[in-house]
């Protein structure tokens, strides 16, 4: 998911974000894993399903890893 794609996704749930305000976003199946800079120090987890587009949580920016195996981790609440 490119950076437009999950602001187009987020403004349509009433949240208004600019590209420029995300530093990195990840998809992982039906999550959305953002970090923007109004929340520097914080990775949030989004529902795709959820059509209000709420953060379901949220995590450390400066231990989060942005691969696969710890993203689905985090969703399972593994770790």
């Amino acid at each position: 998911m490119t950076k437009a794609d999950a602001v187009q996704w987020l403004n349509n749930r009433g949240h208004y974000l600019e590209v420029s305000d995300i530093i990195r976003c990840k998809k992982l199946g039906k999550y959305l894993f953002m970090h923007d800079k109004a929340y520097p120090g914080e990775v949030e987890l989004y529902d795709m399903t959820d059509m209000y587009g709420e953060c379901m949580d949220s995590y450390d920016s400066s231990t989060f890893k942005w691969n696969k195996d710890y993203m689905r981790k985090t969703i399972t609440g593994e770790l």
